[in-house]
């Protein structure tokens, strides 16, 4: 399988630097970071086929073919970016309860493992389920690797004391998080095919939570002035992208992509 983004570090020292991966249901990325430098080093991004349902598979093919997976590092760190997941303030969760929780919001379908992440600072617990096949072939070949949620990583992040809608664009999915007033009110991964699909979810979020004029900012797989960036902001005017991370150094092929394509992957290695 050939990777959509491939940025390969012309050196690299790997028992100084972490292994970043991104793992959803459409794609697999992961960064090099030394966080003694501060410094991203190179990526990789993969788009999952689908008409070959088994992703598990596709996993296995990518493992196999990129040598530099197979390296000693400092840390390997997997986010994964899923649907299935519910957050509860810390006085309401329920160990026991985790699996029933899960199965009445998303049925019982799929075989799954039940994963905990606690967010401490904001006092709320992440629950959530990976497919068993995906969290088998991960740990086979990182055995060492420390799991999160995405959502257990974008809490984490601060969002100032204003209103603001945040967007991560995906091959197929985009992840919204949309705080008022300072707090944090909802965060949920939306399937789209079109601008029209993405305007509806966002708009609709806004009635929900009697929003207007609510600021965007957007990061991941979207083109400024692309088609799906004009009919968003027809509706959204107030529209602003990600940056680079100023506390952070880049390879300079990094800085060759506009800095909005990869900071859902940078900002990862600013809530490790």
């Amino acid at each position: 399988m050939n990777p959509v983004f491939e940025i390969i570090p012309e050196a690299i020292f790997f028992q100084q630097t972490n292994l970043i991966c991104e793992i959803s249901t459409n794609s697999f990325s992961y960064i090099f970071e030394n966080d003694i430098e501060k410094k991203f080093y190179g990526l990789s991004v993969f788009h999952f086929d689908k008409k070959d349902f088994d992703i598990s598979e596709q996993l296995k093919d990518i493992f196999k073919e990129q040598s530099l997976l197979r390296k000693n590092y400092k840390k390997v760190f997997i986010s994964f970016s899923g649907e299935e997941s519910a957050l509860l303030p810390e006085e309401l969760y329920n160990p026991g309860g985790n699996a029933s929780l899960l199965n009445a919001l998303y049925g019982d379908l799929h075989d799954g493992i039940i994963l905990t992440d606690l967010v401490a600072d904001k006092k709320l617990y992440n629950v959530y389920r990976m497919p068993a096949a995906i969290h088998k072939v991960i740990v086979e070949q990182f055995p060492l690797a420390v799991f999160s949620h995405q959502y257990s990583l974008l809490i984490k992040q601060e969002f100032g004391s204003s209103d603001l809608l945040k967007i991560i664009f995906y091959k197929d999915t985009f992840v919204a998080t949309l705080i008022k007033s300072g707090e944090l009110k909802l965060m949920h991964t939306y399937l789209y095919q079109s601008g029209t699909d993405v305007v509806y979810h966002l708009l609709n979020i806004c009635r929900q939570f009697d929003m207007a004029n609510v600021p965007l900012r957007i990061g991941g797989m979207i083109e400024i002035d692309s088609n799906l960036h004009k009919e968003i902001s027809h509706y959204f005017p107030n529209i602003t992208f990600d940056e680079l991370p100023a506390e952070y150094e880049f390879a300079v092929s990094l800085k060759e992509f506009p800095p909005h394509y990869f900071s859902h992957l940078y900002s990862l290695a600013l809530c490790v």
